[in-house]
This record gives structure tokens, sequence and C-alpha cells, in this order.
């Protein structure tokens, strides 16, 4: 299945890595997450490394990482489809300044869960921050 499978809605992020937008699948009406990573200005290594990570995200399976549903490459982009989760631990602390203990308490719990599972599949995050913890509905807890 390939990129022309899908309908991009609008832009929800953007980082140094790229931009994000929200998604659709067509004929399903599945909402997703489309992480545009450009090719341009990275080395070889880099492009090689890029594609061990994709591979690494497509076997993951656990209910507080964000799964990975789809990839493309095109000359210019890669393309990572994962499912779509509400907003970023970030953008709430920015606007609550602060969260209820039982709340906290909830989330952390979900951390320990998804670093346990990479821990065990011998996976380092690396780059574990507010804006890469996305709350999903029902306050599920998704690790980007």
């Amino acid at each position: 299945m390939g990129i022309e499978n899908y309908h991009v809605i609008e832009l929800v992020g953007e980082g140094s890595f790229g931009k994000v937008y929200k998604g659709r699948r067509k004929y399903t009406g599945q909402t997703v997450a489309m992480k545009f990573i450009m090719k341009h200005g990275k080395s070889e290594k880099d492009i090689q490394n890029l594609r061990q990570e994709i591979e690494i995200l497509r076997k993951l399976k656990h209910e507080n990482i964000i799964e990975m549903l789809n990839s493309f490459e095109s000359a210019q982009e890669f393309c990572v489809v994962t499912e779509f989760a509400q907003g970023e631990l970030f953008e709430i602390l920015e606007d609550d300044k602060c969260l209820p203990e039982e709340q906290v308490q909830a989330i952390a719990k979900q951390l320990v869960r998804a670093l346990h599972y990479l821990h065990s599949n011998r996976i380092i995050h690396r780059d574990m921050k507010p804006q890469n913890i996305l709350i999903g509905a029902g306050s599920m807890v998704k690790v980007e």
C-alpha cells in the first residue's frame, strides 16, 4: 500500500526532523499521523540509520508506544505513518501548569511500562521528553 492511499489533512507539528501531518487512510476513514522526513542535507550514513530506525519501529507493538502503521520512501523523503494521538504531555503541562497526583501516577505507570517493553527488547529511546509523550483517548499515554 502506497502513499496514494492516504489523504494529507493538516500540519500538526514541525521539528528538526521534518513535518507531521494529520492524515486519513482512504476507504477506511482511519485518522493517522504522517511524519515526512526530508533526505536533503543528510549523509548516506544518516539515511541508513533512519531506515534501521524505521525497521525497529515497525516491530514494536505495545499499548503505550505509538504504533507504526506504514512507511514509504521516495528519492526526496521518508514518510512514516503512525496511529494518531491527541496531544503532547508538553502542551498539557504548559497549559494546565500542574496535574492532579493520581493523573501523574497514571502517566508515570504507563511510561514505566513503555520503557520496560523497549528495554526488554534491547532498545534505548534516547529522546524521552514531554514533547515525545502523547496523550491518546482515555488518557492513554503513547510514547513516540
